[in-house]
């Protein structure tokens, strides 16, 4: 490509790149410096790691591995129930399949209205305690267990799976939809059974689809706010609510450590995406040069 092609097709291509840059570099490039204390709105007297020392402390710890895990169960439920669903979507008649968009539904709702959700359903006054209490399983509503609030994470883990397990039946969905059924049928026709059969055709097949589904689903759960600011607890809180309470709801002199936290994130990101995915490519190097 020469040198004025190359320049034809980026100023096409401008409407995308000077958002981006704008935006998105220039937005990391500002949350490294204020994180390092420079660029600040007020005088600042530490210095430059002082903001990523201060969160070396067991609390962060334990918000970091709470992220983890509320990222990490999340998205391989929702990947696993996402794949077993379409797998039966992908095997019914089309009229059916057709009608079978109702799974949508969750995709399209907000996080927020999520987060209502699963409160109205799990919270010690929810549906779910009351009908507990009244089917005499529970002598008062308030025995019903503490699942929203904790520490422990399962409220947003169940919030997460309730949103996210569309997203993996469709992403999921849309691979099977371009698997040849000839293979399958010549897989029984071999005697090979179900389990075999989708151990060396099916998953083969939608195993790209799987890890990408959790890549991104883990992602956006370990750094995701609205779901956490709902149903989270306070003790220890997930990584971007930290970075919240440090920006919005302490002195400013905080800051410089609430940006630290999104470039940890961001950060943990990158290192993790490169991790996982040459751990697959190695696991499956025939996926990785398919």
């Amino acid at each position: 490509m020469t040198k004025h092609s190359l320049l034809f097709h980026l100023r096409y291509l401008s409407p995308l790149l000077i958002p981006f840059f704008l935006f998105f570099v220039g937005g990391i490039v500002l949350a490294v410096l204020q994180s390092l204390g420079l660029g600040l709105p007020f005088p600042y007297e530490g210095g430059l790691l002082d903001s990523y020392k201060e969160l070396l402390t067991p609390y962060m710890l334990r918000s970091f591995l709470l992220s983890i895990k509320v990222g990490a169960v999340a998205a391989f439920f929702s990947v696993v129930i996402g794949a077993v669903l379409a797998m039966g979507l992908w095997r019914m008649p089309p009229m059916l399949q057709q009608a079978g968009v109702i799974y949508k539904i969750p995709l399209i709702l907000p996080h927020i209205a999520v987060g209502f959700i699963i409160f109205f359903f799990w919270a010690k006054s929810g549906l779910i305690s009351s009908a507990m209490f009244h089917a005499g399983l529970t002598s008062t509503p308030q025995d019903f267990p503490s699942i929203l609030f904790g520490g422990d994470g399962w409220g947003m883990i169940i919030a997460y799976t309730y949103k996210q397990i569309p997203f993996a039946l469709l992403m999921v969905y849309a691979s099977l939809k371009r698997l040849d059924i000839r293979l399958l049928e010549t897989a029984y026709m071999l005697g090979a059974g179900r389990f075999r059969t989708f151990r060396t055709v099916t998953y083969p097949h939608i195993s790209g689809a799987l890890h990408s589904t959790f890549c991104i689903l883990f992602l956006f759960g370990f750094g995701a706010f609205e779901i956490p600011f709902l149903l989270g607890g306070s003790q220890p809180a997930m990584l971007s609510i930290e970075a919240y309470n440090m920006y919005f709801r302490k002195e400013l002199h905080h800051r410089p450590q609430a940006m630290a936290i999104l470039i940890c994130i961001f950060l943990f990101s990158i290192v993790f995406l490169t991790i996982y995915l040459r751990a697959v490519a190695k696991a499956n190097p025939e996926e990785a040069h398919g």
